[in-house]
């Protein structure tokens, strides 16, 4: 995909959010957890398992800040990627993905990660 040009297809938005997500946790994660991040994750299932493999290796990781508040949005992420995961084929998981992401962020916020603000 060429900067600029938007993905096409009817999964175009869910890849999308499946990305977005995974580079906001690529930006933290690895640093903070020792969780290795792939390139990509294509689609929910993949990325299901990334933010389960977060939430765990945060269980066993002292974390700054509020680590209780993160370990909790991470488990209730990886919930949400589930869902995601499991919902039958043409079903919209938009709704799902970005609750992912909102818990993601809140639980970089809570463990001291600056986090961008975007409209």
């Amino acid at each position: 995909m060429s900067a600029g040009i938007a993905p096409d297809g009817p999964h175009a938005a869910i890849d999308g959010l499946c990305e977005q997500i995974r580079g906001a946790l690529a930006g933290w994660v690895p640093g903070l957890l020792g969780v290795h991040m792939r390139g990509t994750v294509s689609g929910p299932e993949e990325l299901a398992r990334l933010v389960a493999t977060v939430a765990d290796a945060a269980e066993l990781t002292v974390l700054p800040g509020d680590g209780a508040t993160a370990r909790a949005e991470l488990h209730a992420a990886a919930g949400r990627a589930a869902a995601a995961a499991d919902a039958p084929r043409g079903t919209d998981a938009r709704a799902d993905l970005a609750a992912v992401r909102a818990g993601c962020r809140r639980a970089a916020v809570a463990v001291g990660q600056r986090v961008a603000v975007t409209f």
